[in-house]
């Protein structure tokens, strides 16, 4: 008995959830995915077994039943990797399926068809590492067995994650307790604005507002009543800035307002209409009668040189100059104030500032998840364990050497991890054709950056780090794949770890040749620059090279040796 699943091919690589909701997405069970309906029966011979592979390619494996009753699953992978052994098709093809299973005793995890996602990703990786990418079997009402890629069921587990990541985009960028953006999200929707201002050649005026001597009022009254204050003052920042302006809590007592289209002189006019609503406020909680005032620096981006940080930085120094001043009132930067040693002096004095960053658990559950990932990817193709962990390292080292920090640096430690995400989706007959692929094979072979880049394009949270799997595989020159691109088109993240990417695989054994010597290593990428390596990141990496503190363990990385100089 054998039974197709119309338009499979169609299905495995489209989004599987566009458009639903959080709680749809949570609800979603192993039932509701792309299922393979392709069952035989226990008396089939496993050559009938090998012809029906043929016939579908797209199968990862078949059901094995016995009437009604299930037997068994055999996956693609060790069907042929039985028949390919010495006297394997010999010994095997004329054997039951039956007979075959009992033989090699295979084990099949069944899975009940409401099983939510997040549980079945969690019963499959938790498999013996070399089944870690078998299909499993998906038990539905009425005693039906199907399959379930294992690809699929990853791509499942992305949308659930995606749909937590907009219910967790708030926490990531709103303050909770003011509901004003919190740092991070005042950030996002300044950099752009920034930039259109600059463009324009428009005013544009930051206030940083402090509240005075906020610790006394903690100490005073207790945090519950600290934290009204808190939302007081938020509120009168709310009321006095326009809908147009961008505002935020800095950190603690401390706030911020980004004015478009506003002079120095008209931000002055707001920033002191701003210090009067809050010192004339009166704060009523728990028969308790509050009242604060507040501390506020002005600057302007044209005295900033078109620069966020150094705008902020200067409305910081004239908010701190404007305390040492006696407090409750405004203050212009100028570069005729005293705003170094006396304002670190203040600084020290009044507070040292602290900011939770709620997007700390949101990064923890994707950067396991994208570990793991990683780990089954190796587990998939033995002769890449160790691969991923290895040039994350590397590809941070030369990254820095080429001047790039912060931020950029945790996308591409992600973007390094994640470089052969798309090789799940390529099948096991071409993954691990152990001879030459032909040129309808490489056709597939090329496709996973694409597939990377479908795969990791939905979740948000990734968007940054997608430039190392989509295009670790282009040329300085053009020649490669999947874009052609060549130049400064390539992404710098991508032209920098496609050269540790090279290093790595030529440092290492391959079932198709021994590792090079360093030495032979160094001697290639030298004479690709140009050709298939950015030049001056060639230039960077060879006196990376040369700095003994970066190299002085590479002989032994991870459990896996790497070839010396020879």
């Amino acid at each position: 008995m054998v039974t197709e699943n119309q338009d499979l091919e169609q299905q495995l690589f489209l989004p599987l959830n566009v458009g639903v909701s959080f709680e749809q997405a949570l609800d979603m069970k192993v039932k509701d995915l792309a299922l393979i309906d392709c069952s035989v029966d226990i008396n089939t011979s496993v050559r009938e077994v090998a012809r029906i592979y043929e016939l579908h390619q797209e199968w990862p494996g078949v059901i094995i039943i016995s009437g009604d009753r299930f037997f068994g699953m055999l996956s693609r992978q060790i069907c042929f990797e039985v028949l390919g052994k010495p006297f394997g098709l010999e010994v095997y093809s004329r054997r039951t399926m039956y007979e075959f299973c009992t033989t090699i005793n295979i084990p099949s995890l069944v899975i009940e068809g409401n099983t939510s996602i997040p549980e079945a990703v969690k019963q499959a990786l938790v498999r013996e590492k070399q089944n870690i990418f078998d299909p499993l079997v998906i038990q539905l009402d009425g005693k039906k067995y199907k399959l379930l890629n294992m690809h699929v069921l990853l791509l499942a587990q992305c949308d659930v994650l995606e749909n937590l990541s907009d219910e967790f985009r708030q926490l990531s960028v709103i303050d909770p307790l003011t509901q004003l953006n919190n740092r991070r999200g005042f950030f996002e929707s300044a950099q752009p604005e920034v930039v259109r201002i600059r463009e324009d050649q428009n005013d544009l005026s930051a206030l940083m507002i402090d509240i005075d001597n906020f610790k006394k009022t903690n100490d005073l009254y207790g945090h519950f009543i600290g934290n009204h204050v808190l939302r007081a003052v938020a509120d009168e920042i709310r009321q006095t800035l326009r809908q147009t302006d961008l505002l935020g809590r800095y950190g603690g007592e401390e706030f911020i307002g980004l004015l478009p289209n506003t002079s120095i002189d008209a931000a002055c006019v707001i920033a002191e209409r701003l210090r009067d609503s809050v010192e004339n406020r009166i704060i009523e909680i728990n028969d308790y009668r509050v009242s604060v005032t507040v501390s506020i620096g002005i600057s302007h981006l044209g005295a900033a040189d078109g620069s966020l940080d150094v705008l902020l930085s200067q409305a910081d120094q004239a908010m701190y100059w404007a305390k040492a001043s006696g407090r409750n009132r405004i203050n212009i930067w100028s570069k005729e104030q005293p705003h170094t040693d006396a304002i670190e002096l203040l600084r020290k004095g009044l507070k040292i500032r602290s900011a939770k960053n709620t997007n700390n658990n949101l990064a923890k559950v994707y950067d396991e998840t994208i570990e793991g990932w990683a780990r089954a990817v190796e587990m998939r193709d033995k002769e890449m364990q160790g691969h991923a962990r290895r040039v994350v390292d590397l590809t941070l080292a030369l990254a820095v050497k080429c001047g790039i920090k912060d931020k950029k640096l945790e996308d591409i430690r992600r973007g390094a991890l994640l470089h052969d995400i798309g090789k799940i989706a390529i099948p096991d007959p071409i993954l691990f054709k152990p001879g030459k692929l032909s040129e309808d094979e490489w056709k597939i072979m090329r496709m996973h950056p694409i597939y990377a880049f479908e795969f990791l394009k939905p979740i948000a949270f990734l968007k940054n780090c997608m430039d190392i799997p989509y295009c670790h595989h282009e040329h300085w020159d053009g020649s490669g794949y999947p874009r052609g691109i060549e130049g400064d088109d390539i992404p710098m993240a991508a032209r920098i770890f496609t050269v540790i990417d090279v290093w790595d695989a030529l440092c290492t054994d391959r079932c198709y040749r021994p590792a090079w010597s360093q030495k032979e290593a160094r001697e290639y990428i030298q004479s690709q620059a140009g050709k298939l390596f950015d030049p001056q990141i060639v230039e960077r990496f060879l006196e990376l090279l040369d700095d003994p503190l970066v190299f002085e363990n590479i002989t032994e990385i991870n459990g896996q040796n790497v070839a010396t100089e020879s």
